[in-house]
């Protein structure tokens, strides 16, 4: 019988015994210790959760194609590769902070230099990188220190070989920390000074505040009551292009001073504080969302849950 399948039936498979096999490949636990899945979470490899093949496009790939790209497959961020070596990674939001806002698309010329604009003039380079034998609870760190949400792994030879996302992540808790043992709630790991904003608060304010308080979501309330939720994604679609707003002042200043009800999300996804941590990875990971405003037994606000938060919990139980 292989290693795990007697004592774990539920988590028994290709995953848990090809940890195993690393481990005990590479003799850093003898086989008999590794029948307890501590070890092995403890020490679970970026190999094991990263998204591999990864999708990539070249530096010559214009905006709106990579945007199509990403819509397509649902990703966030995508590395940049050129003759096989990485070269720099785009996230969704570089990509619309450099797109024509909504406002203004009737605007063909406008519309057409945004478009034409090129991976090489919008990624990122310098890419912080991490490696597929590197435990995943570190690269949860790396991801968590630098507010990044995916990390290219490359193998000895620099060759692009898998992705760790936010999503990956929240899959790696779904999945491990039932095995823990211990119940973990919400509130534990939430952010309880939530920073939120009014229906009439601007575009401009809203940016303001997120910049300030290092945020990436705000929960809209009126008279008390939640009522939306804004994304740092959502003011970066909506925001006037730098590139394509030269000279039209009176486009930017009008968009700028757009209110928050013509722009966030009614209705948000929301949890209960005392729900399992777990459950906030599920909606994260199938609603491709990265906060969740936390609610009491009365319902009202009380704190909101990022994948910050969830990248803590990660580095919290599973590192050291």
């Amino acid at each position: 019988m292989e290693i795990g399948a007697d004592r774990f039936p539920y988590f028994y498979g290709n995953r848990f015994q090809k940890r195993v096999d690393d481990y005990c490949a590479a003799r850093l636990y003898p086989r008999s210790v590794l029948n307890d899945w501590r070890i092995c979470m403890k020490h679970a490899l970026v190999q094991h959760w990263m998204t591999s093949p990864v999708i990539t496009c070249d530096p010559a790939t214009r905006l709106h194609d990579a945007l199509r790209i990403m819509n397509r497959h649902q990703i966030r961020a995508m590395p940049i590769v050129d003759q096989g070596r990485l070269v720099g990674i785009v996230t969704k939001r570089d990509l619309l902070r450099a797109d024509v806002t909504p406002v203004i698309r009737d605007s063909w010329e406008q519309y057409r230099m945004a478009g034409n604009l090129t991976m090489e003039k919008i990624m990122t380079t310098g890419v912080i990188t991490t490696r597929p034998d590197v435990p995943a609870a570190k690269a949860a760190r790396v991801l968590m220190e630098n507010k990044i949400t995916a990390l290219p792994v490359l193998d000895r030879q620099q060759a692009l070989v898998g992705i760790l996302t936010a999503s990956d992540l929240f899959r790696l808790i779904i999945e491990e920390v039932p095995l823990l043992g211990e119940s973990i709630r919400v509130h534990e790991y939430m952010t309880a000074d939530v920073q939120t904003a009014e229906p009439t608060t601007t575009l401009l304010a809203a940016q303001r505040m997120m910049a300030v308080k290092r945020i990436r979501a705000l929960p809209v309330l009126q008279n008390g009551l939640l009522i939306g939720i804004v994304t740092r994604t959502d003011l970066l679609s909506a925001a006037p292009s730098v590139v394509t707003t030269q000279g039209r002042l009176e486009v930017t200043e009008m968009v700028l001073n757009t209110p928050l009800q013509f722009i966030m999300t009614t209705k948000p996804i929301t949890i209960g504080e005392e729900q399992p941590i777990t459950e906030a990875a599920r909606l994260m990971l199938e609603n491709k969302i990265h906060a969740l405003p936390v609610l009491d037994s009365d319902q009202d606000l009380c704190g909101i849950i990022t994948e910050t938060d969830l990248f803590r919990l990660i580095v919290h139980k599973f590192l050291g």
